[in-house]
């Protein structure tokens, strides 16, 4: 009888502790939508197509996450095509929004008269999948009477920090 108490006890204890710990994570932080007027965004980067293992996919963030880190300026992903697994093909653009003309880089702007906003302020461990945050912005959406976004961008403003825009086109 004691052995089950004391087991018994010790989960409780481990599920409190599991608990808190994914509450100080930010796990149970709510994902703030909201709707933007009048969007217009201009990034300069790098695109990778390939193969999620490639050394090259590295390569592509650590040139733009450096300048992003030297200018204290947020870094921006656009997955246009996401892997399913691990050898599966994947486009992505990460770029960066800055005045001066970088030649090296490609070039992207977005404009609408519509966007939808998601924040999320997790640790990446705690922090929801892509998914649950593009569930989230069709919801209001729906709930708002506006069209649905086609196109997702991550702007990564800071480790525990994630805003993710969806452009409405016009």
């Amino acid at each position: 009888m004691k052995k089950w108490i004391i087991g018994v006890t010790s989960l409780l204890v481990l599920v409190a502790v599991g608990l808190f710990q994914f509450d100080r994570l930010g796990g149970f932080n709510e994902i703030e939508v909201e709707s933007l007027e009048s969007f217009e965004l201009k990034l300069q980067g790098l695109a990778y197509r390939g193969t999620p293992q490639d050394e090259k996919l590295g390569q592509t963030f650590e040139q733009v996450i450096k300048l992003a880190k030297e200018e204290s300026i947020p870094f921006y992903t656009i997955y246009v095509t996401e892997p399913a697994g691990k050898l599966d093909t994947m486009e992505v653009f990460v770029g960066v929004e800055f005045d001066r003309i970088l030649s090296e880089f490609e070039k992207k702007s977005f404009q609408s008269s519509q966007a939808v906003l998601a924040k999320i302020n997790a640790h990446r461990f705690v922090m929801p999948g892509p998914n649950k945050v593009k569930n989230k912005i069709f919801e209001f959406s729906k709930e708002n009477n506006l069209k649905s976004p086609t196109i997702f961008i991550d702007k990564i403003v800071a480790k525990e920090e994630v805003h993710v825009i969806g452009i409405i086109e016009n």
